[in-house]
């Protein structure tokens, strides 16, 4: 069940249409709705019965720069008032380090029932995120709760059945796996531009300089590199939980 106050929007993904483009998100919308997938506006009717609720909303920079948490906090207090049960409250929005803790304050403040904050990072590239999602590099599960990382480990186990890719730690550290994350990839693409520039001064090709330094890298990392004729963008594969797998959502 997929919540949001959009009406417009709502009417357009019941209608099978996505309100942005994402390659093979219109085909699993239309595949899934309306027997495993649906929309309502009712948050009281959205999360009765369910175990696990997401919140996916968005955390737009205020004047100063810090991320407006308006949203987070304002879904957070609407869920602790609407909850029937005990209910496991997953963050999925990218929040400042410390926003867990916001959270739960909140949660504290106003669930009649026990609600766990977790803290669940994505790390899903802008054009590829079905694919990302379907076959993660890692999944980051932030909670002290164990009941609340078992109900989780149940939700990701279809992704999990090769090799364990679930690392856990504690809320904070989820939160500043996600900084670190996006830190990492923009050093990694910054540097490579240099380098890039670097090749177009030399005369060098990019292309074949990125190619050469994934395989010469001594990084506990495998990269794989993805280059273009005037930039190249490194993309490793997961060796700590703070290492990007390439351009995510913000």
């Amino acid at each position: 069940m997929c919540i949001d106050v959009n009406e417009a929007k709502l009417a357009k993904l019941r209608a099978g249409e996505v309100p942005f483009f994402e390659p093979r998100l219109a085909d699993l919308l239309k595949r899934n709705w309306p027997h495993r997938l649906d929309f309502t506006s009712s948050l009281i009717d959205g999360i009765r019965g369910r175990e696990v609720v997401f919140v996916a909303v968005g955390t737009p920079p205020q004047e100063d720069g810090s991320a407006d948490l308006s949203y987070v906090l304002g879904v957070a207090e609407q869920v602790a008032k609407a909850a029937e049960h005990d209910i496991a409250l997953v963050l999925k929005s990218t929040v400042p380090v410390g926003t867990n803790e916001k959270v739960r304050a909140v949660v504290e403040r106003f669930a009649k029932h026990k609600i766990s904050v977790v803290s669940n990072p994505e790390f899903l590239k802008e054009g590829d995120a079905v694919n990302d999602f379907f076959k993660p590099d890692r999944i980051v599960i932030g909670t002290d709760d164990n009941h609340a990382f078992e109900l989780l480990e149940r939700l990701y186990s279809p992704y999990n059945r090769q090799r364990s890719r679930i690392q856990r730690m504690s809320p904070k550290s989820a939160e500043i796996v996600k900084y670190a994350s996006n830190a990492m990839l923009a050093t990694k693409i910054s540097f490579m531009n240099e380098i890039a520039q670097l090749c177009d001064v030399a005369g060098v090709m990019s292309s074949t300089f990125a190619w050469l330094s994934a395989r010469t890298s001594a990084s506990a990392c495998s990269f794989c590199i993805q280059a273009s004729a005037s930039a190249a963008a490194a993309s490793p594969r997961i060796c700590a939980p703070w290492c990007a797998p390439g351009p995510t959502t913000a």
